[in-house]
């Protein structure tokens, strides 16, 4: 059974602003299956993000 989870990770983007899809991807590479998410911080080039997802 799957539960959501809240959690902040930080992701690195050469472009800005990145994609959705760009975003939504690098949240899967973490192992999580993303509900809903928001950019919270950018710093240079690595974006903190607070996710809601499945796990």
């Amino acid at each position: 059974m799957k539960k959501i989870i809240s959690k902040t990770i930080k992701i690195i983007s050469d472009k800005m602003p990145p994609s959705v899809d760009f975003i939504e991807n690098e949240i899967k590479k973490a192992g999580l299956e993303p509900i809903r998410w928001a950019i919270v911080d950018i710093k240079n080039k690595e974006l903190t993000l607070s996710v809601s997802a499945l796990k």
